[in-house]
This record gives C-alpha cells, sequence and structure tokens, in this order.
C-alpha cells in the first residue's frame, strides 16, 4: 500500500508515520505544499501507486489561531479539504479524514458521546472541521472520518490541558487550572497514530464510516492536573481560574464502533500516557 499524509509534519502525522508499514508521500505546508493548492495536490497523488490510500491531517487545529483568522481556517479546513476530496474521487482513492470531538459541540445529550450524538460545532475550529466532514462524506468512493477526543503527547507543546501544565512547569512558573469539574476524553498520541494506521488498512465493510476514537475513561480536569504534578513531581500550587465557557461540563466518547469495526482500544490510560510521554524525555 502507498500512502499521501497531508499534514505529515505535524503532530499527529509525525506520530503515525512511525506506525505505518507502508511507502507514502507527504504532502505538508513545512515543505511548501498547501492543499489549497489544487494543481500541486494532484500531482502528488498522481505520484502514489496501486491499493493507494489517502490520510488527510492538514489543518489549522487551534482554536485560538482559528479565532485570530477565520477565513484562513475556513480556506484551509475547509477549502481544502474539499480539494482532498475532490481529487480522491477523481482518482478513486479511499481517505481518512481526521475530525475532532469538537464537532459534537454544544452537547445536547447525557454522555458518553456515542457517533449518533448531533454535530455541528459552536467554535470556528469545530465548524470548519465539521464542515470539511461534509465533503468527505459525500465522496463516491470509500471515506472514513475519524473524531479524535483531546490529544496529549510530547509533541503537542504549549496548550491544552497536558501541554499548557508541562510548560509552564518547566519554567517554573505557576501552571493554572480553569474550572475543574469539567470532565474529558484524554486520548495519548500513540493510540491516535495506532487508530488511523487500522483505518487505512480497514476492510471493505468498515469505510464510509465515523468512529470516535478516544479511551473512554473520563476524567476531570482537576483529577488530570493532579495525575500531571504527580508523574512529574510538581509540588507546587496550581492557579485556580473560572470554568471557561467553551468547555462543555462532560466529555468523553463511547468508543465500542471502533473497537467492534477497526479493531481499536486506546492501550494508555491517562496515567500511562503520561508515564511514557516522562520516560521519553529521560
Amino acid at each position: 500500500m502507498s500512502c499521501l499524509i497531508t499534514g505529515a509534519h505535524g503532530f499527529v502525522g509525525a506520530a503515525t508515520m512511525k506506525y505505518l508499514d507502508a511507502s507514502w508521500v507527504t504532502f505538508d505546508i513545512m515543505d511548501g505544499d498547501d492543499i489549497r493548492d489544487e494543481t500541486k495536490l494532484e500531482k502528488a497523488i498522481q505520484r502514489l501507486g496501486p491499493n493507494s490510500r489517502i490520510l488527510h491531517l492538514a489543518a489549522i487545529a487551534r482554536f485560538a489561531e482559528a479565532d485570530a483568522d477565520p477565513m484562513r481556517c475556513i480556506e484551509i479546513n475547509v477549502l481544502g479539504t474539499r480539494n482532498v476530496a475532490m481529487l480522491a474521487e477523481r482518482y478513486c482513492v479511499p481517505l481518512v479524514y481526521a475530525s475532532t470531538g469538537s464537532v459534537y459541540m454544544p452537547i445536547e445529550a447525557t454522555p458518553p458521546i456515542t457517533e449518533e450524538f448531533k454535530a455541528c460545532g459552536n467554535s470556528v475550529y469545530g465548524c470548519s472541521k465539521y464542515a470539511g466532514e461534509l465533503y468527505v462524506r459525500r465522496m463516491r468512493t470509500p471515506w472514513i472520518v475519524l473524531r479524535y477526543a483531546h490529544l496529549y503527547g510530547n509533541e503537542k507543546r504549549h496548550h491544552g490541558l497536558v501541554g499548557g501544565f508541562l510548560d509552564r512547569i518547566a519554567h517554573d512558573l505557576q501552571p493554572t487550572l480553569y474550572g475543574g469539574k469539567q470532565s474529558n476524553d484524554f486520548c495519548y498520541i500513540k493510540d491516535v497514530a495506532n487508530a488511523n494506521v487500522l483505518a487505512l488498512n480497514a476492510p471493505h465493510d468498515a469505510w464510509n464510516q465515523i468512529y470516535n476514537i478516544g479511551t473512554g475513561e473520563e476524567i476531570t480536569t482537576q483529577k488530570a492536573a493532579e495525575i500531571i504534578c504527580d508523574v512529574f513531581g510538581y509540588r507546587g500550587q496550581i492557579a485556580m481560574r473560572e470554568q471557561r465557557t467553551v468547555d462543555p461540563d462532560r466529555f468523553f466518547f463511547d468508543c465500542s464502533k471502533a473497537e467492534r469495526m477497526l479493531g481499536f482500544k486506546a492501550a494508555f490510560g491517562f496515567r500511562d500516557g503520561l508515564e511514557d510521554m516522562k520516560g521519553a524525555l529521560t
């Protein structure tokens, strides 16, 4: 199998390539390859061999970046994804699209969140990823949409609960916790990479489906903060702030569909993932 990976040098792409037993073509803005450039993208797809796949990861992936420049977010996350989907269909290449649990916001039913929950998004980022899904799901060639839970790992620095805490701890600053009672589903990058590989190699009857990719483990942010501090040996105080309005009260996945149809089951609980991160740093 050969594979085109958009956003290959990003957090998820770099981790996935370590697990992918295939030849691949990278298409990343860091190399000057922009998914908004339809002509260049088509040439990259034409280089793929038989039995090929596309893993589409390229995106504006941070809420703050999307909010700061909504038009650029739409151009990349929506119109760029349209280009990828259109060309995948033209060349009959199955497509795996990396989406996000943010499309379930605002959550109107009681978690655990299944793939049947209403999806639309209530942020620039979430709405843009859901619009990208719509282009993918109208393809006449096989597709899979993976909706990731909250991702963490050593290469996701400076933002998110884990990255934010560790960045401030590393600089001898007091970490900040917003709220504490709200819950989340924290999914380690190695599990996400494994899910991507399983999707790319999925059997015929597992395509044209949406899958939640997470742990199914509900952890409050207060508990998560305590575990981070314990694993990384921080004994100082945590600065407490009010919960942000963008954070849902409860967020965790039902991943049984991915387990049943893709064979995916998270190998890392939250503490396990943090321990693995710490081991990689020493």
